[in-house]
């Protein structure tokens, strides 16, 4: 969960976060998995960490790696767990040859994308990934947007243009996902109705993780990611609240 959407009242997950985290991991796992045949450790940096739980998920499956986990809002940098390393800054990380990095929904916070791109992509081994989910589509900037301070949404064609002007980086993958929660955005766009007036859009669900209506949900959302990726691979690409993009540093 990102720290800007944290209150003192959550305290069940949201099906969106669930499925993000699943499906996300799953995602990844096809060039984590090849990589990981070597049986070395492999270190991640992940910016925009949050509260780790999607960390968490990820050394629960990979179990000697480490990861180092920055995010601006951490109050105390100590972790429960031995595999994480939490940071303030980038400049606070003395190792580099990085295996993977990772920015989940946290690169529309930067004033400077390219650059800060660019410092991250510096800290990545050659052959190493960089894996990215970006809020998509700038017609849908709302007021939740504003709530939790992005300062942008991107298009296909204006994150791509990031990416051409960090040296060595490579797009290996890229499609949207939730095309039915861009629908949903869409409409309350079209018909002037509020969105996240109350702050509560992640942050405010009520139902046990376990339970039904969660459940139900959650995988609905999983449908519609992994339709998005299968057609995304024959060319089809549908609209999606969110965007999936892997890159690999090739020199």
């Amino acid at each position: 969960m990102d720290l800007n959407e944290t209150t003192e009242e959550v305290l069940n997950r949201h099906p969106w976060e669930l499925s993000r985290t699943r499906c996300v991991l799953n995602a990844f796992s096809k060039y984590m998995d090849r990589q990981h045949k070597n049986q070395k450790r492999k270190r991640y940096i992940n910016v925009g960490a949050g509260d780790l739980y999607f960390d968490k998920v990820l050394i629960a499956k990979y179990k000697k790696d480490e990861v180092y986990a920055v995010d601006l809002a951490y109050k105390d940098l100590a972790s429960e767990e031995k595999n994480i390393h939490k940071y303030h800054y980038l400049e606070e990380i003395e190792v580099q040859g990085f295996d993977y990095a990772i920015m989940m929904d946290s690169l529309e916070y930067m004033e400077d994308d390219v650059d800060y791109v660019t410092r991250v992509s510096s800290l990545l081994r050659k052959g190493g990934y960089f894996f990215f989910t970006l809020p998509a589509f700038p017609s849908l900037f709302s007021d939740h947007d504003i709530n939790v301070r992005n300062l942008r949404r991107y298009s296909r064609r204006s994150f791509f243009e990031v990416i051409h002007k960090v040296p060595g980086l490579k797009i290996k993958e890229d499609h949207n996902f939730y095309t039915s929660l861009f629908l949903v955005r869409f409409l309350q766009k079209l018909l002037h109705l509020p969105i996240d007036r109350e702050h509560k859009v992640t942050t405010g669900w009520r139902f046990k993780e376990k339970g039904l209506i969660t459940r139900f949900i959650t995988g609905c959302l999983n449908l519609d990611f992994a339709v998005n990726r299968e057609l995304s691979r024959v060319g089809i690409r549908l609209p999606g609240l969110s965007m999936l993009v892997v890159c690999r540093k090739v020199d």
